[in-house]
C-alpha cells in the first residue's frame, strides 16, 4: 500500500534539501515531537507552497520566509495560549485543558493548521485543528498530517475554512527555493 507521504512525493517530485534537517534540535526548540510522516515529507523536499495556497512550515526556511519557520511555531503556540487565557480568542470547545496547538501550515488568507499536542497523547498521534484568522471557527481532523494534505490535494476535504477558490489545482507544489 502506498502511503500518503509516498503519493505526495511522487506527485510533486520535490528535490531534497541540500542539508538534512536536525530534527532533534527542532523538537527540542518546539518542546514536542514532529509527526514522522511530516518529517518524511520535508526530508524529501516537500516544504513549500502546495496548491498555490498552503504554506508548510519548515526548519530554517531562509531569508524572507520567517512566517513559515517551523521552529518559531512554539512562540506562536505560546502566544495563542495567552490569547486563550486572556479570553481574547476562544479555544476549540473540545480542546483538553492540558493540550496545546502547534502551527505547522498556514494560508495567505489567515487560516492556520495546528497539531494538537498533549503529554497524554501517544507520540505522533496529533489531531489536526484548523482555525480562521480570528480564531472564531475551528475544524478538527483526526488524520495524519500527510493524509490530510493528500486529501486537500485530491479535493476531498470539505470544510468551512479551506476555501476551494484559493486552491490552485494546476500548481501542485512550489518549493520555497523557487520563490
Amino acid at each position: 500500500m502506498t502511503t500518503a507521504v509516498q503519493q505526495l512525493i511522487e506527485a510533486a517530485r520535490p528535490a531534497p534539501p541540500a542539508e538534512p534537517f536536525d530534527w532533534g534540535r527542532v523538537e527540542r526548540r518546539l518542546g514536542a515531537s514532529v509527526p514522522q510522516d511530516y518529517r518524511e515529507l520535508l526530508d524529501a523536499g516537500g516544504g513549500g507552497l502546495w496548491l498555490g495556497c498552503l504554506r508548510l512550515h519548515v526548519p530554517e526556511p531562509g531569508p524572507g520566509l520567517r512566517h513559515v519557520d517551523l521552529e518559531r511555531s512554539r512562540l506562536e503556540s505560546e502566544q495563542l495560549q495567552d490569547l486563550f487565557e486572556d479570553e481574547v480568542v476562544a479555544p476549540p470547545d473540545d480542546l483538553d485543558p492540558d493540550a496545546g496547538l502547534l502551527p505547522w501550515a498556514s494560508t495567505g488568507a489567515g487560516v492556520t493548521l495546528y497539531w494538537q499536542i498533549s503529554r497524554a497523547a501517544a507520540s505522533g498521534a496529533y489531531p489536526i485543528r484548523i482555525s480562521d484568522r480570528n480564531g472564531d471557527v475551528w475544524e478538527r481532523y483526526d488524520l495524519r498530517t500527510t493524509d490530510l494534505l493528500l486529501r486537500i490535494v485530491k479535493g476531498e476535504v470539505r470544510g468551512e475554512l479551506l476555501n476551494e477558490s484559493w486552491l490552485e489545482y494546476d500548481t501542485l507544489f512550489k518549493p520555497y527555493a523557487d520563490q
